[in-house]
């Protein structure tokens, strides 16, 4: 070979190399025109060699990636088969088809107590022959200390993305109204989902209808009678835009899973003479009627992360914290529980500063580095990588990724976790190149101005990546 021709190649080289790290740069550079803090950390898998990073050990209010510590640690700790169940208590047998007193709906923190299961419960009390409770229902959630507790970060605490958290939890403690049209398109008729007494409706419309849904849903709080009144403003929805559906928060979740179980009974054929629920402990000689489990924690997790459930972090946290440390669960304990995993991972305190299972914060700091990290040992631990992985989002599919990152390269596949906050954008999952390689890669930038603009430079880069690392 000869000297021209090496010179050649070694300025062509490392011309290539000039050029990923301009590019690079330039992705860095676009990055911090939205955002006031950057942190950027990717690796090759399954080694975890670090390919590129920017403040990738610095601390920054993740957002929603903090479900991704809080399903590994549950994961590890519980196990993908782990059910969370939901018990009926009563002081006495059955007899005849008559339960002689009260019964307890005690939860233990499943976070998929759906209106549809809540009546498999029912079912399964009908299915021992009763027929008629001559008592009340009552509801334990001592599970959880305190029993229940309202989240809310920038305010409007009734809406659903800050959750209500309680041991024993019906429908994710949220109440759907929706909204149709009566027989002969003559006005609208409005009613509560799932079926419940707790819910009182006053509707407050203006004459007329409008072919835009512009309603205003509101609690008024709960009255002398133990209901919530919700009230709806607005423009009434004409015909065409019909049904609609707007959801909200219920400020008392006790009151609101008994009426609601109440209901359910009475639907599924068994009568409740008693109208007086309150929350009270299972007695001490309560003797246990039936229970239901919920999927197992694996498949829940599918929602978890794909869709982003607040409620659903923060109740497997809870649940995490009384299995690990001892019941009753609480926050606390459970980030704990997900502190010590990441310990044992050989994070350092400084890098994770937890309070939060869900994100819905900006005291819990994570660094982006200790994302790879999780990312790394789920995808190389069998036992748990599987479910941990097929939770998380894919561009074009149903979930926060639903509308983003639809011009990947050929052959190139991604799944992740996004966060969002009013000023905080993130993003942290597996980028599967058509070179055939695989990568972890974490964004999180703080201080963002615009959302779009902050998502739209972090696709862009995930984007490219392949062709950034080769």
């Amino acid at each position: 070979m000869t000297f021209g021709l090496i010179l050649f190649l070694g300025r062509a080289l490392l011309a290539a190399e000039d050029k990923a790290a301009v590019s690079w740069k330039s992705h860095l550079q676009r990055l911090r025109g939205v955002a006031a803090e950057v942190g950027v950390h990717v690796v090759l898998l399954p080694e975890g060699k670090t390919l590129f990073e920017m403040n990738s050990q610095k601390p920054l209010v993740p957002a929603s990636l903090v479900k991704l510590l809080t399903s590994y640690a549950a994961l590890k700790e519980l196990g993908p088969d782990y059910t969370f169940r939901t018990e009926v208590w009563a002081t006495g047998r059955p007899r005849e088809g008559i339960l002689p007193g009260s019964i307890w709906i005690k939860g233990h923190g499943d976070p998929y107590l759906t209106p549809e299961r809540l009546w498999l419960l029912a079912q399964k009390v009908r299915g021992l022959g009763v027929r008629r409770i001559l008592g009340s229902v009552h509801v334990d959630n001592s599970q959880f200390d305190p029993p229940y507790e309202q989240l809310c970060l920038d305010g409007q605490c009734e809406r659903t993305h800050n959750p209500v958290i309680s041991a024993t939890a019906v429908n994710f403690n949220t109440v759907t109204l929706q909204i149709t049209s009566r027989p002969g398109g003559k006005g609208t008729s409005v009613r509560a989902f799932p079926p419940t007494d707790y819910a009182a409706i006053q509707q407050r419309w203006q004459k007329k209808p409008s072919r835009k849904v512009i309603i205003s849903l509101s609690s008024l709080g709960v009255g002398d009678d133990g209901r919530e009144v919700f009230q709806l403003r607005g423009r009434p929805p004409a015909e065409k835009v019909l049904p609609v559906e707007r959801r909200l928060n219920v400020q008392d979740p006790e009151k609101f899973v008994a009426l609601t179980f109440r209901r359910t009974l009475e639907e599924a054929g068994v009568q409740v003479t008693g109208t007086s629920s309150q929350a009270l402990p299972v007695p001490s000689k309560a003797v246990l009627v039936c229970s239901l489990e919920s999927p197992p924690l694996g498949d829940l997790l599918f929602g978890l992360n794909r869709y982003s459930n607040n409620f659903m972090a923060e109740m497997i946290l809870r649940v995490l914290g009384g299995h690990v440390y001892g019941l009753p669960g609480s926050s606390a304990k459970g980030c704990r529980a997900v502190d010590d995993v990441l310990r044992r991972m050989g994070v350092s305190r400084s890098e994770a500063v937890l309070d939060s299972g869900s994100g819905l914060t900006r005291t819990t700091r994570v660094s982006p580095r200790v994302f790879s990290l999780v990312l790394k040992e789920a995808y190389n631990d069998f036992s748990v990588g599987p479910e941990f992985l097929a939770s998380l989002a894919r561009p074009g599919d149903d979930g926060t990724l639903l509308r983003r990152l639809r011009d990947l390269p050929d052959g190139a596949a991604l799944r992740g976790k996004t966060g969002t906050l009013k000023d905080v954008v993130s993003f942290s999952g597996y980028l599967f190149s058509p070179g055939k390689k695989v990568y972890a890669v974490t964004v999180i930038l703080n201080g963002v101005r615009e959302i779009w603009k902050a998502r739209r430079e972090v696709d862009l880069l995930l984007q490219n990546l392949p062709a950034l690392a080769g």
